[in-house]
């Protein structure tokens, strides 16, 4: 049979576990409970029972811990009340800003589409004019091409009569 195992004393200080544990580690708390724990207790007793006579002093303190709370939820509320109205009128002086940003692009794209159409009217006017021009033209090259075919015809004509 194996001998019984007992615990081993280490000979290494809390301090150089404590350092090759790592700031994470736990530390191991070693409690002794002795006579004078026993009285430190019997003490604290008593001193629970002193509390507890003191009752209006806690309720004074609760008042004023309760007085603080009520005063900060106040000035909660009026900070998000702040909150709010800067963001409404931020919100409302953004929105007029877009709004009057578009209406000025809206003025510049209205102007410049106007004077587009205003030259697209010249250029049609110019183009009718060069087509009336051409059509005249056109007119006059026929009539001189139909005249000068006749003559050529009747000059062919002579000539094979001639031959003839």
């Amino acid at each position: 049979m194996a001998p019984p195992r007992t615990a081993k004393k280490s000979s290494i200080t809390a301090a150089q576990t404590a350092s090759r544990q790592g700031p994470t580690a736990r530390k191991q708390v070693v409690e002794e409970y002795d006579e004078d724990t026993q009285t430190d207790c019997m003490d604290m007793d008593d001193e629970v029972e002193d509390d507890q006579l003191d009752s209006s002093q806690g309720t004074a303190v609760q008042n004023v811990i309760m007085g603080g709370l009520s005063n900060q939820k106040k000035r909660h509320v009026v900070n998000k009340k702040k909150v709010k109205e800067d963001y409404s009128r931020t919100k409302t002086k953004l929105q007029d800003n877009i709004t009057a940003f578009f209406d000025e692009h809206e003025d510049q794209s209205d102007t410049a589409h106007r004077a587009q159409l205003n030259r697209l009217a010249d250029l049609l006017a110019m183009k009718a004019t060069l087509e009336s021009q051409m059509t005249s033209k056109l007119a006059h090259l026929r009539a001189a091409y139909d005249a000068h075919s006749k003559e050529l015809s009747t000059v062919v004509d002579s000539r094979i009569k001639e031959l003839k």
